[in-house]
């Protein structure tokens, strides 16, 4: 727009200057040039000088005569007076041209104007839905080693690196697409590529009921609102692997179903932060509840049972910053084992079981002290649910408990975030989701060191000391001594 006003200006300029020389050349060729007295006009004011100076533009040279030398002839007078008439036909011609071309800037500097105004409209409106889609992810890449004890016969469900001929591992390899496409609507994906093969960990939708966004349901595949360790997301978590005691009531903590959730607007920013770089689990409600089909991740409902989940968690905010959360989860439903032989453990034939399925039920209590910069968090369940029996012949329903115990430390400094931490778990109890849900003793101590190089790159280097029962063979591992390192990177 202003080299548009720049280029006016110049032409308008340009015309006077163009008006100005043909009146000095109409003088210039009407006078004698004997004696002449150079002229200077500046075409801005239209004052006429006799010396040169800043913007002024020289006339031509004229002669001061006297009445009697300007005697002229009839007929040179009229060729003066043509003269001077075709050189002003000149000039009109010259400023109707000067007004089209006025009035051409015109017409481009008011369409130029309509365009910045579109670009902006368009550039400030409403994105498309797919425009608000954003795509993340992380991998945790693990390798582990046996120290000593009896390492070749350990087995954990929750980590195939500690298994025997392992080495290099790929733990996790997520995608993530999610995006708020609406005021009213969040979608959320994730898929998982470890393993060799791909699958679908989470599909689902938030559907607001106001614009504060503290009202939700949640239809489709998701987490399932329990244990504050298995609503924190693995990228967050310390240790290297859920505890058994949680993670045996909701394996992979995903299920199919539909949850409420309710978060104050001022909590909701509370959850924020924590989540960020405190080790939080996200934003799963102050109060939610719902049913799934209480069968595990990408399983049918077997019994046309629902099973029923409800949490209450609160985090609270002391005058110093710290933040301590905590809260009571439980489920109930019944379940449908899965039976079949293992020659290895002994199993010749498949145990008898109901197959309308079990009581399948939880209750749990957590307390969090976020690192701020010491840190500690502790849970603990209690429940039943279906177990194979000591004869190994049939399932039956039996008590289940355990829990876990961390304390942690984080600390600031040029190098990145360092977190060391110690936590120990113990469980005593059924792992359903395994064929003949057997009976799981856990007893583990691990130790280690997380470190933040950067938002995008984490390292961590762990010690375990295990007594746990390996639900493969049945066999009951004690103090088997393991190292184990991930390298986690986000995306």
């Amino acid at each position: 727009m202003k080299k548009i006003k720049a280029n006016k200006i110049k032409l308008i300029l340009t015309g006077k200057l163009a008006c100005m020389t043909l009146f000095a050349t109409l003088l210039s060729s009407t006078v004698l040039s004997a004696h002449a007295l150079t002229l200077y006009v500046d075409p801005v004011t239209n004052q006429v000088y006799t010396t040169p100076g800043e913007n002024r533009v020289e006339l031509g040279k004229f002669k001061q005569v006297d009445q009697a030398e300007v005697t002229q002839s009839p007929e040179e007078t009229q060729a003066v007076e043509y003269k001077i008439d075709q050189k002003m036909e000149e000039l009109k011609a010259m400023e109707t041209r000067l007004e089209e071309q006025h009035k051409v800037i015109q017409e481009v500097a008011q369409q130029n104007e309509v365009a910045m105004a579109k670009s902006e409209s368009s550039s400030s409106g409403e994105k498309k839905w797919y425009d608000r889609i954003k795509i993340g992810g992380y991998t945790q890449f693990r390798q582990g080693a046996g120290l000593s004890g009896d390492f070749a016969g350990l087995a954990s469900p929750g980590d195939k690196a500690i298994e025997k001929d392992t080495n290099f591992f790929i733990r996790r390899a997520r995608l993530v697409f999610q995006g708020e496409v609406s005021d009213h609507l969040k979608l959320y994906m994730q898929t998982e590529f470890a393993g060799g093969t791909v699958g679908v960990r989470d599909m689902y939708g938030d559907i607001y009921f106001d614009k504060k966004k503290e009202f939700r349901i949640r239809p489709g595949l998701s987490k399932i609102p329990n244990s504050f360790e298995l609503l924190q997301s693995s990228r967050n978590r310390l240790a290297l692997e859920r505890a058994d005691a949680l993670s045996s009531g909701v394996r992979n903590e995903r299920d199919t179903g539909i949850f409420f959730y309710w978060t104050p607007q001022h909590i909701q920013k509370r959850f924020s932060f924590l989540s960020k770089g405190l080790k939080g689990s996200g934003d799963y409600g102050v109060i939610g509840f719902g049913a799934y089909t209480g069968q595990g991740i990408n399983q049918r409902d077997k019994n046309d049972n629902l099973h029923v989940a409800a949490r209450v968690t609160y985090p609270f905010q002391f005058s110093n910053g710290q933040i301590f959360e905590t809260g009571v989860y439980g489920y109930t439903g019944k379940f449908v084992p899965r039976v079949g032989t293992n020659e290895g453990a002994g199993i010749l034939s498949a145990p008898t079981f109901n197959k309308k399925g079990y009581r399948d039920e939880r209750i749990g209590l957590h307390a969090i002290l976020y690192p701020q910069p010491f840190g500690f968090q502790t849970e603990w369940n209690w429940g039943r649910s279906p177990q194979l029996n000591a004869d190994m012949t049939q399932i039956e329903s039996a008590s289940i408990n355990g829990g876990y115990i961390q304390a942690m430390y984080k600390i600031d400094n040029s190098w990145g975030t360092w977190i060391p931490y110690v936590k120990w778990q113990k469980y005593n109890g059924a792992e359903k989701d395994t064929t003949n849900t057997p009976y799981s003793r856990v007893r583990e101590t691990e130790v280690g060191l997380e470190w933040q190089v950067n938002d995008q790159i984490e390292l961590v280097a762990a010690y375990s000391n295990m007594d746990r029962t390996n639900v493969k063979t049945l066999k009951h591992v004690k103090n088997a001594n393991i190292m184990r390192f991930q390298l986690q990177w986000k995306y």
